[in-house]
């Protein structure tokens, strides 16, 4: 072989073999890598129509239904924009962007129902989304409780003009109580004080529109609203209702014995049509009332098991064992999590001794 063409072969051997190092220096960083174990991106895909971003657990993924998430490093996905979908005629709900809101359109302005996740971005989209169904403004808005993905644009409202209406236990909820005792706490900031509060009930007219706000009983937290629009045989539940299981925020006044009986009361109105505060559609009083059954029958088996002396420990293991098929697709510890079992297990404690926590 001559000297010119072993030349020409020993050049490209080296850039052959140089290929496999260029590629890789290329290749984006975690490229290759073993996929997280489920469990550990929880954030994105395994949405369950329940916010954790409400209540200070862990940031708002748009729509607030995410299970918080680690991510263990894994890319955030954009929020969901907000979408306005009809229900009745007259009544909307716009999705994700936070809880659900509920939209009541009148001749006269317009009823809403929770204001979304605290910030601009949030209540412009918001009010925008409104402004494709209506010219009309808010002229009255009713929050179902503190967490910010439902309270967050209370002040903006405000400032435009909007009568924001809460049960006084919210304002309460924002100062006194919480896991630090500083009252409601969130990552995205605190929501502010309403100007205009009730404490049973309160009636609101506009048109030939009329929307009740009650308070039946500590659920969710202690600050709740549900609220009933008996011309269209419709009711906002905010996350007293959810298209899944339910969150109950002790340190925020919650209790799982006063929500089965917020809700048995709930029932007791004439509606058809249920506004969750998580879960993209509108959904029946036969869901509420299953909602209802299986909130009761765990604060039920949950008394039952501490008279039978059923460590703390165990009692949410217990509960789910015992129920079995009567607890669907819940989990104990959605429901009820660590930093939660301590209030948990007092209030049922207190409850097989005849008393009622407040």
């Amino acid at each position: 072989m001559s000297q010119k063409k072993l030349m020409v072969l020993l050049v490209v051997i080296v850039a052959l073999a140089a290929i496999p190092l260029v590629s890789m220096a290329q290749a984006p960083q975690g490229q290759g890598q073993q996929p997280p174990a489920d469990g550990q991106r929880r954030g994105g895909a395994r949405g369950e129509g329940r916010g954790r971003g409400g209540d200070g657990q862990a940031a708002p993924r748009g729509d607030g239904q995410g299970r918080g998430g680690d991510a263990r490093g894994a890319a955030q996905a954009p929020p969901a924009p907000q979408m306005i979908k009809q229900v009745k005629p007259g009544v909307y709900m716009v999705i994700n962007g936070g809880g659900n809101s509920t939209v009541r359109v009148t001749d006269q302005g317009v009823i809403l129902v929770d204001t979304k996740n605290l910030g601009d971005q949030f209540y412009n989209e918001l009010v925008a989304q409104i402004k494709t169904v209506t010219p009309q403004p808010v002229k009255y808005a009713f929050v179902t409780h503190v967490h910010q993905d439902h309270a967050g644009n209370i002040e903006r409202f405000q400032k435009a003009g909007t009568q924001v209406i809460v049960y006084e236990g919210l304002n309460k909820n924002l100062h006194v109580g919480g896991p630090n005792g500083k009252g409601y706490e969130a990552a995205q900031g605190k929501p502010a004080d309403a100007k205009l509060t009730y404490t049973k009930n309160k009636k609101v007219k506009l048109g030939k529109a009329e929307a009740i706000a009650y308070h039946f009983d500590n659920g969710h937290t202690s600050g709740d609203t549900v609220v009933y629009f008996p011309d269209v045989k419709v009711v906002s539940l905010g996350d007293e209702f959810t298209a899944a299981g339910p969150n109950c925020d002790y340190p925020n006044g919650g209790s799982i014995l006063g929500w089965s009986k917020s809700l048995a009361q709930v029932l007791k109105l004439d509606f058809d049509t249920a506004i969750p505060g998580h879960g993209n559609d509108p959904l029946k009083k036969a869901d509420v009332m299953t909602f209802q059954k299986r909130m009761d029958a765990i604060g039920k088996k949950a008394v039952e098991l501490v008279k039978a002396g059923t460590p703390k420990e165990q009692i949410r293991q217990q509960i789910q064992m015992q129920l079995g098929p009567e607890m669907g697709n819940w989990q104990m510890t959605n429901i009820v999590n660590d930093m939660r079992l301590d209030l948990f297990y007092q209030e049922i404690s207190n409850a097989a001794k005849g008393r009622r926590t407040e």
